[in-house]
């Protein structure tokens, strides 16, 4: 893995502002590992794309992370502080190929979800549509007990369901939920947790301090932005603090 500079983690940020959340993971996995092509990283099963992410995420902010949530129940506002390894799946091996299942008679052929998968995904698709989407590519056959072929949309909803859940246990990196108890009013509840998206917002802050930085020193100093973000953060940082005296 290739630890960006400033200068390409900001040419990342600014090519990906508009594009997709699925597309901006694959953007900032680029930049991390350029010996792998788009293609490459788009077809990677979910968890194992979002390790990679985890990693980079350890290596551009630190190993604790603090993910903020609203209590369903009541709106307070709550702040959980963790470590990356907290949620890193231990001995995670994700499977590329093709697995099975056996659900009431049918059996299943399957692969995990991936990226090029979810660049499907209309802004607008609900949960249900984005769900028979994503099942229908990921699943390569479906046979009934005299081996007969039988199409994706005749399975009965247990059975979908049944698939579904097989696919999140065979890639439970990809299938993060963190658990919450509000104390304000005692709700507990789980909510999803995507580092992806969370990476991003990240991202995208330290991308606009950092230019704001810029802003400040080529001011004060007459520097390049190249000029700046070839500084250590340390040494910005102080000259910052002189700017303000």
């Amino acid at each position: 893995m290739l630890i960006p500079s400033a200068a390409q983690l900001l040419d990342m940020w600014e090519g990906a502002i508009a594009a997709s959340h699925t597309r901006r993971a694959l953007d900032i996995l680029s930049v991390a590992y350029p010996e792998l092509t788009v293609d490459a990283l788009a077809r990677m099963p979910l968890g194992q794309r979002d390790a990679k992410l985890m990693r980079l995420r350890e290596c551009l902010f630190g190993s604790s992370l603090t993910v903020v949530a609203a209590c369903p129940h009541c709106s307070t506002q709550l702040e959980s502080t963790m470590l990356v390894s907290d949620i890193r799946v231990d001995n995670y091996h994700p499977s590329n190929g093709a697995q099975e299942i056996d659900s009431d008679g049918y059996r299943i052929v399957f692969r995990l979800p991936a990226s090029n998968d979810l660049l499907l995904f209309s802004p607008d698709m609900d949960s249900s549509r984005a769900r028979d989407v994503l099942l229908a590519r990921c699943i390569l056959d479906v046979r009934n007990t005299d081996g007969e072929q039988v199409c994706y949309a005749s399975l009965p909803e247990h059975v979908v369901s049944a698939v579904a859940e097989q696919m999140a246990l065979a890639d439970p990196q990809a299938d993060l939920e963190l658990a919450f108890e509000c104390p304000a009013c005692g709700h507990s509840w789980e909510a999803m947790f995507d580092i992806a998206r969370f990476l991003w917002r990240e991202i995208h802050a330290w991308a606009m301090r950092t230019l704001r930085e810029v802003h400040s020193l080529a001011r004060a100093y007459g520097w390049s932005e190249s000029d700046v973000l070839m500084m250590s953060p340390t040494r910005r940082q102080m000259y910052l603090e002189l700017c303000r005296q």
